[in-house]
């Protein structure tokens, strides 16, 4: 039986896999092609630090003022990214820490919700990026099969609601195969090929 996290636990993996993913980068891999039509490399890992930033926000019921516009991020990389994220990682993990960050609700960008709830949509989203990354520079994406069976359970949550609501935002899922990985059943949950190479 698969191990079944604990959040926090669940976060930190997410943005473990996500540093080493990340500080793997070369020079070349910036401008590359992803599964996430239109968007490089560089720009999903603008959107991993502002998104990051905004949820460690969040954590502290503090959202930010204005919130940080996600689908065309300022850039906020600097000129190390790979320490950006660290700290911005580092700071959203703080935050959810506080003592009460998961009772009651907390904000999110769609509004308040369960504070869970909120977290979990951080943890979904770090992951699914961070595969992203992966498969676009040839890197192993580090998600084990805790992790993955943990973002599964929320995606098959979040995905259908979030679409019902935004059909542009996750296309149809495809269909898996009985022996695909836990991996790959996340990934198509969301609707991107498991099998996806750059064009």
């Amino acid at each position: 039986m698969t191990e079944r996290l604990d959040p926090l636990d669940a976060l930190d993996l997410a943005q473990a896999s996500g540093r080493a993913v990340i500080s793997g980068l070369r020079p070349d891999d910036w401008q590359r092609p992803t599964p996430c039509d239109e968007w490089s490399v560089r720009d999903i890992v603008n959107k991993m630090v502002a998104s990051t930033l905004m949820f460690a926000a969040f954590g502290r019921r503090e959202p930010l003022d204005p919130p940080y516009d996600l689908v065309h991020p300022a850039e906020v990389l600097g000129d190390d990214p790979s320490d950006t994220f660290t700290r911005a990682a580092s700071e959203c993990s703080d935050a959810w820490r506080r003592a009460g960050a998961l009772d009651g609700t907390a904000p999110s960008t769609v509004g308040q919700f369960p504070a869970k709830a909120v977290l979990n949509a951080r943890i979904f989203d770090t992951t699914i990026l961070t595969w992203d990354i992966a498969r676009a520079t040839g890197q192993p994406h580090g998600i084990g099969e805790p992790l993955a069976a943990y973002v599964l359970r929320v995606a098959e949550a979040l995905v259908p609601n979030v679409r019902n609501v935004s059909p542009e935002r996750y296309k149809d899922a495809p269909d898996v195969d009985t022996n695909a990985t836990t991996v790959e059943r996340m990934i198509a949950a969301t609707g991107r090929d498991a099998a996806w190479t750059a064009p």
